[in-house]
């Protein structure tokens, strides 16, 4: 299809690196020599986080119903894709598409538009201190270090292990959450260079 951009599918457990990966990758690929045209999509922008339609759970300690943002349902995935298809064919089509998120491939839809399948692995006991940091700089709701671990313990780290970890079989390349992001994105970056030139 004229103008259909190349679609790379970025995945991995909260806070394992993905968007600190994809925001390397993309100054990599905007830079010189020969830029090229990047959009990023991220999951996250299109999540529920508690609104209607977003799936829930009841916390096994405190029986309180929360959303449930570690379920493949916890982002509106029909728009995820209607926005991306309608890029993917539009006149003006970036020539490389980012698509991020820790569900991004998990979901069926969604994997089969992705030419190239990125895997962001890391230990989960650093994963789940980059989270807890991370969440009590604010920015994600609930700063309170026990609310955080808790969340983390009875939702994260299920739909982790149910969903996300997985989901690894469907990766092309499985990266490293802690390597050094600048050589690893400059692999990919290459990838993708050649990729645009044909």
């Amino acid at each position: 299809m004229p103008g259909k951009s190349f679609v790379v599918g970025i995945a991995g457990g909260s806070a394992s690196g993905k968007t600190t990966f994809s925001a390397a990758l993309q100054r990599l690929l905007t830079g010189e020599p020969a830029p090229l045209r990047i959009e990023m999509f991220a999951m996250d922008r299109y999540f529920y986080r508690g609104g209607p339609g977003g799936p829930r759970f009841i916390s096994p300690s405190t029986g309180e119903e929360l959303p449930d943002n570690n379920h493949p349902n916890s982002a509106d995935n029909a728009r995820l894709i209607g926005d991306l298809d309608a890029r993917c064919c539009a006149e003006d089509a970036p020539e490389v598409i980012l698509v991020e998120g820790h569900m991004a491939l998990h979901v069926a839809e969604l994997r089969e538009r992705f030419d190239l399948r990125l895997f962001v692995e890391l230990d989960a006991d650093e994963r789940a201190l980059r989270r807890l940091l991370r969440d009590m700089t604010g920015g994600r709701g609930n700063t309170d270090p026990h609310w955080i671990a808790t969340y983390y313990r009875e939702c994260a780290r299920v739909g982790h292990a149910k969903y996300i970890e997985p989901s690894r079989i469907y990766a092309d390349l499985i990266l490293r959450g802690d390597a050094d992001f600048e050589r690893t994105a400059g692999f990919v970056a290459d990838i993708l260079r050649a990729r645009a030139r044909k």
